[in-house]
């Protein structure tokens, strides 16, 4: 076997996102908690919870592949899938399909996932407003607008 096949290299750059892979892990989580299923109502239950907590690393993966204003969009649909989920822990609680334990652990997870996924969504929108108010700072140094598309630099 060569280096370069010993070598570890990920293709699909959203796999390495922190916020992708605790994404994955909160699966993992619910993967672990619906085999305890007892009935048709709870492993129902658990069927749909687990669609929506996928389509949170759904979110994150296909809107990495786009420009900044498309991922900040898939992000914001990522939040509202985990909102779903907090609906999802409340009702499988309530029902006793959750014990107060792994309540309190998927609540956790869920809350780590909105804050990395709000300190994502606030980087890139960061970054993109800089980029447009460098475009604006270029255009107001010009004297005339017919020149500022020869001063940028693509």
């Amino acid at each position: 076997m060569g280096q370069d096949e010993s070598k570890s290299t990920t293709f699909f750059r959203f796999e390495d996102l922190r916020v992708y892979s605790k994404a994955i892990g909160f699966v993992t989580l619910l993967t672990e908690a619906s085999s305890l299923a007892t009935n048709d109502i709870e492993s129902h239950f658990y069927k749909r919870f687990l669609e929506e907590a996928t389509l949170i690393a759904f979110n994150i993966a296909e809107g990495s592949s786009k420009n900044k204003s498309s991922f900040v969009n898939q992000l914001k649909s990522a939040k509202t899938n985990i909102r779903k989920c907090v609906v999802f822990t409340t009702i499988g609680r309530q029902n006793d399909f959750i014990n107060n334990e792994k309540e309190e652990e998927i609540r956790k997870q869920l809350m780590e996932l909105t804050k990395m996924i709000g300190a994502l969504i606030i980087s890139l929108q960061k970054n993109n407003n800089n980029y447009h108010h460098e475009i604006n700072d270029i255009h107001e140094s010009q004297d005339g607008i017919d020149d500022f598309e020869e001063n940028i630099i693509w």
